[in-house]
């Protein structure tokens, strides 16, 4: 069951978040992300695990915070910020690992305090950043602690900054080394499997996964190319 909930709280943006709090959370966000990871962004979970009093205070802070926020993008960076800080605790909680999916609920049953709310990965993810954004761009900002997800950002996402971050994020990724591949004999170009499990966000009736990708692509896709799927790398993005 869908929690709806989350949809009352951020479609409301008449009550502002205290500007200090706000304020405060983007900044400690951003120093703890420049500190701990590299600018490709890889993890330095070891280093985490043996300190990790800085993320536990960052994410402490916002256990109880107002998120009834005055604008959208706010809304925006702070639950982008949330659900990637929440991945990197859930990894150093049972760090060392190869794989988040060694951690038994780890997306969709592991609850956390945020916003005065128990909340999942998942809820952050499907139930308030893509169903109230509608924003493909979604995919390439947040980390699932996995290889195959786009680099984690070492910087938090600002409410200022937030929509140009992403774009930025995705074309970088995009135009990465092995992000696409192709078979010239059946004339298939074979794509993430992000762009399978979440199809509709990519794909309107007049718009396909190539027309998206081409968006950002600096060598343009033949939009005549067949499409596969390459299976997602979940190794740990590990520093």
């Amino acid at each position: 069951m869908k929690k709806t909930l989350f949809i009352a709280i951020l479609s409301c943006f008449s009550v502002q978040l205290k500007a200090q709090t706000a304020t405060v959370f983007f900044e400690q966000a951003n120093e703890f992300l420049k500190k701990h990871v590299s600018a490709d962004g890889k993890v330095d979970y070891a280093t985490l695990k043996k300190s990790p009093g800085e993320l536990l205070y960052i994410l402490g802070n916002i256990a109880k915070i107002d998120a009834k926020f005055e604008d959208k993008n706010t809304a925006k960076a702070f639950w982008i910020n949330v659900y990637n800080l929440q991945v990197i605790k859930q990894v150093i909680e049972n760090f060392p690992l190869k794989t988040v999916n060694n951690i038994p609920g780890f997306f969709k049953e592991n609850n956390f305090m945020i916003a005065n709310q128990e909340l999942t990965l998942d809820d952050v993810e499907n139930t308030i950043l893509r169903e109230i954004y509608v924003d493909p761009g979604i995919h390439f900002a947040l980390s699932s602690g996995s290889n195959g997800s786009a680099p984690l950002l070492n910087a938090a996402y600002m409410p200022a900054t937030v929509d140009v971050q992403m774009k930025t994020q995705a074309k970088n990724f995009i135009n990465s080394k092995g992000f696409l591949n192709f078979n010239k004999e059946t004339k298939t170009v074979i794509i993430p499997k992000i762009f399978e499990w979440y199809k509709k966000d990519f794909v309107t009736a007049y718009f396909n996964e190539i027309d998206f990708l081409n968006i950002f692509l600096e060598k343009k896709l033949d939009p005549t190319l067949k499409m596969s799927t390459y299976d997602f790398d979940w190794t740990l993005n590990q520093k």
